[in-house]
């Protein structure tokens, strides 16, 4: 393996968090599944939902929607089946928690206040920060659930996916088009495993109109919080690579493997030290161990590592 990689596995192993080291072993070095769920069932709680700052930014230990969407990217990247105890009680809070009327969840829960936070997570001023969650968390918690489709009812399901797609739409032909969120969110509505195809083939659609109107391709953009080209082109048979320039691609890798800071992790493009400095330093080291996989995933997609 290149220095590259060596540089962020010794970053992980040393200041990642245990979970963020098993996904590495998993992707990386033939690591159980197995050890991967057994990280991650340590932020889950009773009512099933996740918290205890695997949203990094979130250091909450309350249970929020936010949090079991971090937790459906990390069972969805390691294929957990719907049999595991871990993913039946996070499906049973999703369900739980739908907000039916409305058709959404709300990100995260008033509780959150209680704990060190990023400012963008204050819970008072959520409807704004996000859209009314109509899209982000929503499309990607309708993601796990068509995931594990088996175990959510079926008028849910229908009503949930049909909600997701006309908003998605609406979203796209809107004048601001999708944020940063929202297309992250939809994503992982469109890599559902059991997504019908229909409804892919729509989503798809859509995404691909947003991710050429967000992507941000100019390089001297890329130390602010954007959407870069390898955030939706993340391998090159990812759905939305087509959406993006492949000029950008190849200028995107070069500049991920030149930041590479010395410690071997890469710099985030956000930070709240100014409202909380310690709190701050404990959700940078996570959010860094989670990045240096996710960017070694990308560079060796890429062949670059």
């Amino acid at each position: 393996m290149s220095t590259v990689f060596t540089r962020a596995r010794e970053f992980v192993f040393e200041q990642g968090r245990p979970l963020d080291r098993a996904r590495l072993r998993f992707h990386f070095e033939s690591g159980p599944a197995r050890t991967v769920l057994d990280e991650l069932v340590s932020y889950q709680n009773d009512d099933g939902g996740f918290g205890h700052a695997l949203e990094p930014d979130l250091r909450t230990p309350v249970s929020s929607a936010v949090a079991t969407w971090c937790a459906g990217t990390v069972l969805h990247e390691i294929g957990a089946g719907a049999a595991e105890p871990l993913v039946r009680r996070a499906v049973g809070y999703l369900v739980d928690t739908y907000d039916a009327a409305e058709r959404r969840w709300w990100i995260v829960a008033p509780e959150t206040e209680d704990s060190p936070r990023a400012p963008w997570w204050t819970y008072a001023d959520i409807g704004a920060t996000f859209n009314d969650c109509v899209l982000n968390p929503t499309a990607g918690l309708a993601g796990v659930l068509w995931e594990y489709r088996e175990l959510v009812p079926p008028a849910l399901l229908a009503e949930l996916t049909e909600t997701v797609l006309t908003r998605l739409e609406d979203g796209v032909a809107r004048t601001s088009g999708l944020d940063r969120g929202e297309l992250t969110a939809a994503e992982l509505f469109l890599q559902a495993r059991n997504l019908p195809e229909a409804a892919r083939r729509r989503a798809l659609a859509a995404l691909r109109r947003a991710a050429a109107q967000r992507v941000e391709n100019r390089p001297e953009a890329w130390t602010e919080y954007l959407l870069q080209p390898l955030d939706v082109a993340h391998t090159p048979d990812s759905p939305l690579s087509s959406a993006v320039d492949q000029a950008s691609i190849a200028a995107n890798l070069d500049y991920l493997q030149d930041r590479q800071l010395p410690d071997g992790s890469w710099p985030l493009t956000w930070s709240w030290a100014e409202v909380d400095a310690d709190a701050w330093r404990l959700a940078e080291r996570d959010a860094k161990g989670t990045l240096a996989v996710d960017r070694l995933l990308t560079l060796r997609a890429y062949g670059r590592i």
